[in-house]
């Protein structure tokens, strides 16, 4: 091979090895660059992603914020009625052992029983009309006001079956309602006035919350009672507490068995129990106890009304002229 062939050969060899080594070269930088810019694409990509979430996850945040408030609010309604029902039974249970005034009535053949519910209207008022209804029963309802915005149509319903509605204040906050005797008569006329618009009916019967004899009044109690009855309201307490409203909750059979046992001791016998949407027992104490009652055969299930004979915890006292 001539000199000339081996220089051509040798400059192709060189110029092959500067090429590979160039596209080595290259592609050792250019590889990097793209993976480089795929990596920074994807990562922005990312970071929007994770903006987006973020977005989603603070406005989660806000909902679940503006929910607990509201779920708060909602629980310190409820705890704040739950308080005037835990302290209304304190009561009942500190009243059992005092001396009960029954006005005096002439000799009856029949006993006089008085079914009546305080608290409702509720989600279980329906159920109680449709058992009082099946077993041919009037009852009176203590109804109070805050419920008119979850159950309107009940208190017409109540008075459209035959029951009578009495009052048991509107708000049924003890602070508030026993605050003094303007703040308890305002209370007491505005329920007065919602139930005459929605039922056409005059209520003018009244159960004070916690009884005539309740502790928490800031007021004498014995001078509101008198003040209601200037004002031309009657009002009635209760001489059988189905005890519906302790806590542990009673069965039905201990509710059925608290009201039956308690009426030999009364020819009037005025009982209480609650129409709430948490008093389930008591709807299903209900039967039993009516048909317990008319199983005696010595006992008339009434209605209060104008010749109903009071039984009062507390009597009136009225000024001296």
């Amino acid at each position: 091979m001539s000199d000339d062939n081996l220089s051509v050969s040798r400059r192709k060899r060189v110029n092959f090895i500067k090429g590979f080594l160039v596209t080595l070269f290259l592609v050792m930088i250019i590889t990097p660059l793209i993976i480089s810019t795929t990596a920074l694409i994807y990562v922005t990509r990312l970071d929007k992603k994770v903006d987006e979430l973020s977005d989603q996850v603070s406005k989660l945040e806000l909902t679940y914020m503006l929910k607990s408030s509201a779920d708060e609010a909602l629980d310190s309604m409820i705890a704040d009625r739950s308080d005037q029902v835990i302290k209304e039974e304190d009561l009942l249970s500190n009243q059992a052992a005092e001396p009960v005034k029954e006005a005096q009535i002439e000799e009856s053949s029949n006993k006089k029983v008085y079914l009546t519910f305080d608290d409702g209207p509720s989600s279980n008022t329906e159920k109680i009309l449709d058992i009082l209804d099946e077993y041919d029963v009037k009852a009176t309802f203590f109804v109070t006001g805050y419920q008119a915005q979850k159950h309107p149509e009940w208190y017409k319903e109540i008075a459209d079956r035959g029951h009578t509605i009495g009052m048991h204040s509107y708000s049924h906050v003890y602070r508030d309602i026993y605050s003094s005797n303007e703040s308890f008569t305002a209370d007491i006329d505005r329920l007065s006035t919602y139930i005459k618009e929605t039922t056409g009916i005059e209520a003018r019967y009244l159960r004070f919350p916690g009884g005539s004899s309740n502790s928490v009044s800031s007021v004498a109690m014995s001078d509101l009672c008198a003040l209601m009855h200037e004002k031309g309201y009657e009002y009635f307490d209760w001489n059988i507490s189905s005890q519906d409203a302790t806590s542990p909750a009673p069965s039905a059979a201990t509710i059925t068995a608290n009201v039956l046992s308690g009426i030999d001791a009364h020819e009037t016998a005025i009982v209480l129990m609650h129409d709430a949407a948490e008093k389930n027992a008591t709807v299903a104490a209900l039967p039993g106890i009516i048909e317990g009652i008319k199983a005696r055969g010595d006992c008339d299930i009434l209605p209060i009304d104008d010749d109903t004979q009071p039984v009062q915890h507390l009597s009136p006292v009225f000024e001296e002229e």
